[in-house]
């Protein structure tokens, strides 16, 4: 009986164990991102193409959320994003808005602001890498692309992002709920702090949590905020 059960756990044991690897392996191997256009001007378009190489996906450019997961081939690669599908492969429009992504980055989000030089699309995109758990369920990734120091108080937790930065916060509630959020900021990271906004934000420790800083028309910098919940 004691032979049968140590064979029964054994062989489970080397079940779950192959599971877990292959389970590794299939993450390794797979890349997936989500695109955020946190200022999109009502006269920019609201879909648009990325072209990675070989062929065309229509992805949506929101304002105010993500766009759906998208799916990209891994290894080393640069995407294409277009206005139309690429109709020849072998020779896209290489002005296009372009993006470099290293081999090792899997997990990403893509910052899309606007760039009236490009004549092809007005826009530009930016890696934001949070591959090999840089950014775990609970976490805020805070994105600075101000001149300025962004400070807050979180809750629980304090947050401060140098000029052109970005840097994780801890969740700042133990259990998701509501919690105050105060943000100011240092005009190019001197003098004084200077208040931007007081609030109360929703967290959720079970997503993940991504937050941009940008300069706007008025003095101060708007803050954006969003929820990245995937099953």
């Amino acid at each position: 009986m004691r032979l049968l059960l140590y064979l029964i756990l054994s062989t489970f044991s080397l079940t779950f164990s192959t599971s877990s690897a292959q389970e590794d392996k299939e993450k390794k191997s797979q890349r997936t991102c989500r695109i955020v256009f946190p200022e999109r001007p009502n006269s920019s378009t609201k879909m648009a193409y990325i072209f990675d190489g070989k062929k065309s996906q229509q992805v949506y450019l929101p304002s105010m959320n993500f766009s759906p997961v998208i799916s990209l081939p891994t290894g080393e690669l640069t995407i294409l994003l277009t206005a139309n599908p690429v109709a020849d492969p072998e020779n896209p429009p290489l002005d296009a808005p372009m993006l470099k992504i290293p081999e090792g980055v899997r997990d990403f989000y893509i910052l899309i602001t606007p760039d009236l030089k490009n004549e092809i699309l007005p826009l530009q995109m930016k890696l934001v890498n949070v591959t090999d758990g840089k950014l775990k369920p609970g976490g805020t990734l805070w994105f600075n692309t101000t001149g300025h120091q962004i400070v807050a108080n979180l809750g629980k937790s304090k947050m401060s992002v140098a000029p052109k930065g970005q840097t994780v916060s801890k969740s700042p509630v133990s259990a998701s709920g509501y919690y105050r959020a105060a943000f100011g900021y240092r005009v190019q990271a001197k003098g004084d702090i200077k208040k931007i906004t007081e609030q109360q934000w929703w967290h959720d420790v079970k997503c993940r949590h991504v937050g941009f800083m940008v300069n706007s028309g008025g003095k101060l910098p708007k803050i954006y905020f969003f929820r990245d919940f995937r099953l």
